[in-house]
């Protein structure tokens, strides 16, 4: 018997759930769907930590390791944690990758190369994308953008290709005048015209080495096919 959907919790209360399935069952469940959903958006232990979650239940600990992003549709590859949750971008080319427990993302943004400029055009360009599409589609904040002298880039060839890093801060401000404060790693090429962004971000105040660590490890990975 599996438990009902969120929407119906009234009437199956989370002393139900765990009357049903204790934690180590459900650990077993969550490796035995330890390969994707359909559409391979999560692992097997995100969608039990899903279900967990929605009953105010204890959750698994998540996967470890990272899993391969390839895309028919995006010539780029890239690694990302496995208990990510990715999600195509509905608005525009690209796709969003998040832990929704601590509101750390990885976003990959498309847009058309700057003619001209060199690195440090297409760089600027790049935090402008990365920062720009919540003030596209609106909502209960604003975004600024960082100034040229706090944008840190370097320059890498890998495979022939030049690949560009960047490290910036960026600040939302609410309408109601709270700050919110981001650190952000990404990296930016070039194929034909056509420039591709990787970017992670997190909370300044729940930044740490681990997650340095694990933002560095998705933009290394980062390669434009």
């Amino acid at each position: 018997m599996l438990p009902p959907p969120p929407g119906e919790q009234q009437q199956f209360p989370r002393r139900g759930m765990l009357r049903l399935y204790s934690i180590g069952q459900l650990a077993v469940l969550a490796d035995l769907l330890a390969g994707d959903s359909s559409d391979g958006s999560m692992d097997g232990r995100t969608i039990v930590n899903s279900i967990l979650g929605a009953y105010g239940l204890p959750k698994l600990k998540a996967s470890p390791g990272y899993r391969y992003f390839d895309d028919l549709d995006l010539p780029v590859t890239f690694e990302y944690p496995k208990a990510w949750v990715r999600r195509k971008n509905t608005l525009r080319p690209g796709v969003i990758i998040a832990d929704f427990s601590t509101a750390d993302k990885v976003c990959l943004e498309v847009f058309p190369e700057p003619r001209g400029g060199g690195a440090a055009i297409l760089a600027e360009a790049a935090v402008l994308k990365l920062i720009n599409p919540a003030a596209e589609i609106g909502g209960d904040a604003r975004l600024e953008l960082p100034p040229a002298s706090r944008i840190k880039t370097e320059q890498r060839e890998i495979d022939g290709k030049m690949y560009t890093y960047i490290v910036f801060p960026s600040e939302t401000v609410t309408r109601s005048g709270y700050q919110v404060r981001r650190k952000n790693l990404a990296v930016v090429a070039a194929r034909r015209g056509t420039a591709f962004v990787l970017g992670c971000s997190a909370r300044s105040d729940q930044y740490d080495k681990e997650k340095e660590a694990t933002f560095q490890q998705i933009v290394d990975s980062f390669r434009v096919l």
